[in-house]
């Protein structure tokens, strides 16, 4: 939780300096609350049978407009909870691997539609008895790569933000010898812009 609100408090001090150190814009900074679902899943090498879970994400974004007609940088912190499900014989077992990640996104806007991407950095929150049982020793940071797009509709002061993205996990999160295992995930979230 102290990494969580260290880096928030980051973004959100990066969001303030841009404002007050650059003149503003026509849409200056909006600060995006949002909440969702992440269908999540894992690549694992030589492993088949692998299935995707459906788990709770949620964050705060700050859009910054650069200057650029439609373009914008949004970095963001969030929580986000990966992993992957396996079915056997008794049933199925799921392995949550929740992180504290941190993307910065590129966004262009086409009046309501935009499209982002951008790299991504997360940070392991702990892992249960059953992650160690089956995974043996993981690393504790993430990297990746996030694209997607959605649609900002405008609604009071700010914009209702309807946003898809997919996340596709390139370092191997394993420790172990021999084993390669890689996050993947396609989020959905809801959210509202406020400008400030």
């Amino acid at each position: 939780m102290k990494k969580f609100l260290a880096i928030t408090a980051l973004v959100l001090g990066l969001g303030v300096q841009a404002q007050t150190t650059e003149p503003k814009k026509e849409s200056g900074i909006e600060l995006i609350p949002k909440a969702g679902i992440n269908i999540a899943s894992q690549s694992i090498k030589n492993v088949n049978g692998e299935k995707s879970k459906t788990s709770f994400q949620a964050g705060l974004g700050v859009n910054i407009q650069t200057g650029i007609k439609n373009f914008s940088i949004q970095p963001e912190v969030n929580f986000i909870s990966k992993g992957t499900k396996f079915k056997n014989n008794y049933g199925s077992e799921t392995y949550n691997f929740n992180y504290i990640e941190v993307p910065v996104l590129a966004k262009y806007s086409f009046g309501p539609v935009y499209v982002n991407a951008g790299p991504s950095i997360g940070f392991l929150m702990g892992k249960n008895d059953k992650v160690k049982a089956v995974y043996g020793k993981t690393r504790s940071v993430d990297f990746g790569l996030q694209m997607g797009a959605g649609l900002a509709i405008p609604a009071g002061p700010g914009k209702v933000i309807v946003d898809g993205r997919y996340n596709l996990g390139l370092s191997n999160i394993s420790d172990e010898k021999g084993v390669d295992v890689k996050n993947r995930g396609f989020a959905i979230s809801l959210g509202y812009a406020i400008p400030l």
